[in-house]
């Protein structure tokens, strides 16, 4: 059976015989690894390892990143590619929260997961940002889909998208601390 080993600098993983003569993730020499032993179950390391949830999270960043940067270069750019940049916007706002919904699917699954509840005071921070996140997303979609990108409902999409990165960036700093903790077993 192969031995796991474990950084002491950085706590990073890997396999003896995938240590060179650093540590892949810090740059420490070899000595610094020592033998690791998981303490998590086969199935839960599997569902873990497979990183859902970090992976689902970034198609609603990237759109919702996009949706600001589109809106304002509209208002800078010629009007025939101005109204391109808004067509794209809508393309962009009408999927959003149904990427947002798969992101909170797969956050659910992950805390579950990770740590056998939902209860714990930061998952209760991610699932309440999270909601407000895809009220934020839907509430963009639906008045899109209903009234279009006029110029007054151009500034409400740009503030909503923007409400949007801000709940993204608090998320991804909460999901940032649980990454690597787990409850045994």
């Amino acid at each position: 059976m192969a031995k796991l080993m474990r950084c002491k600098a950085c706590g990073f993983t890997t396999l003896e015989s995938q240590i060179k003569h650093v540590c892949d993730a810090c740059g420490m020499p070899k000595a610094v690894f020592e033998e690791y032993k998981e303490t998590i179950s086969a199935k839960r390391k599997r569902i873990l390892d497979l990183h859902l949830h970090p992976i689902a999270v970034h198609f609603p960043q990237a759109i919702a990143s996009l949706i600001p940067l589109l809106i304002l270069a509209g208002l800078v750019l010629d009007q025939r590619l101005a109204a391109e940049l808004l067509t794209t916007v809508k393309v962009l706002v009408v999927p959003l929260p149904f990427f947002v919904l798969g992101a909170c699917f797969v956050g659910l699954i992950d805390g579950k997961t990770r740590f056998k509840k939902l209860a714990t005071p930061l998952l209760i921070r991610k699932i309440v940002l999270s909601v407000v996140l895809l009220v934020l997303s839907t509430v963009m979609c639906i008045l899109v889909l209903v009234s279009g990108l006029e110029s007054g409902i151009r500034f409400v999409v740009l503030v909503l998208s923007l409400g949007c990165i801000g709940c993204e960036m608090l998320l991804g700093n909460i999901g940032a601390k649980l990454m690597y903790a787990q409850l045994k077993g």
